[in-house]
């Protein structure tokens, strides 16, 4: 079956695609419509769903794979998706429903053997246990969750995959400034993020969960480590206490959602490790849908700027 790229502009389309991001809206005269994504497996474009009615409404649901039908066209510089007809995929479709999945560029198996691989370079004996300890409890959920409902790394694996990419990152700075702890550097980024397996609800249709919502991921993170060193009774040791802060801070800033900003220097790399890393992952597939000399959409990440794509090879 053809995919969005083989459709011309004004051309009927017909094709299989995930449908995520979807939200209700109303216009100006109260007629309600949906806003959301259509992934084809192999590109993303914005969709829309016109006076949408409860039966579209109802059979609506977010990270489902549908047979569509609709119209492309060109809204500001890029194609958008008007949907008129749309049903749930079936068996009787024989498609193969992963393909309108996206996942890490590694495979859980590969992710596994290189983050333990790290934990395995960490001297410290204190750290690694602990790291290893917490890794190995809620390695089916670290190893498939995404890290993020929207903004980077929002796919199968993706936060193993932002976790390996800062590791890989951090080696780079270790080369530079070898003064930097490595253990603590390695321990901090592997678990930074570890709270989101709390805080959001699994590869597929993710959402926040109550706890997520509540707490949030840097507690819930901070709270597993505490519960950890409690059992080994070193929960006032000075690994730990850094550990604990690593993560308390690597959000950088109190307005960014950090109870502490960094003031370890391992701190400070891996914060700027985070920020880099989900904002170049963000470019990269943003302009990875964004013809040559064309802008991108605005980007929530980037407070919302649009960013150029330019035309040299």
């Amino acid at each position: 079956m053809r995919k969005i790229k083989d459709f011309m502009y004004g051309e009927d389309v017909e094709l299989f695609a995930r449908l995520f991001d979807i939200s209700i809206r109303s216009t100006s005269a109260n007629s309600e419509y949906a806003s959301l994504n259509a992934f084809d497996g192999e590109d993303v474009v914005e969709a829309k769903i016109w006076g949408i009615d409860e039966q579209k409404k109802s059979i609506l649901k977010n990270d489902e794979v549908y047979f569509i039908k609709g119209k492309l066209r060109e809204y500001q510089g890029r194609p958008q998706l008007i949907i008129s007809e749309l049903r749930l995929a079936t068996e009787e479709d024989n498609i193969d429903l992963t393909q309108y999945y996206e996942f890490a560029k590694l495979s859980e198996e590969e992710l596994k053997e290189e983050i333990f691989g790290y934990i395995n370079k960490i001297s410290n004996p204190l750290l690694r246990g602990i790291t290893k300890e917490l890794i190995t409890i809620y390695q089916d959920r670290f190893f498939t969750h995404p890290a993020a409902v929207v903004m980077h790394h929002n796919y199968h694996s993706g936060l193993a995959y932002h976790v390996y990419s800062m590791l890989k990152l951090s080696d780079g700075i270790l080369n530079v400034y070898p003064f930097l702890n490595k253990d603590l550097l390695y321990s901090g980024i592997i678990l930074h993020d570890l709270g989101k397996t709390f805080e959001l609800s699994g590869p597929k249709g993710t959402e926040y969960t109550l706890e997520g919502n509540l707490i949030g991921h840097i507690t819930l993170c901070v709270n597993e480590i505490y519960r950890i060193a409690s059992q080994m009774g070193v929960e006032k040791s000075d690994e730990v206490l850094t550990l604990m802060h690593l993560v308390l801070s690597h959000h950088g800033e109190l307005e960014y959602g950090s109870p502490k900003e960094p003031i370890v220097a391992e701190g400070v790399v891996i914060h700027f490790l985070d920020n880099l890393d989900a904002r170049l992952a963000t470019l990269e597939k943003e302009l990875s849908r964004t013809k040559k000399g064309k802008f991108t959409d605005n980007l929530p990440i980037f407070d919302r700027k649009a960013f150029y794509n330019p035309n040299i090879k």
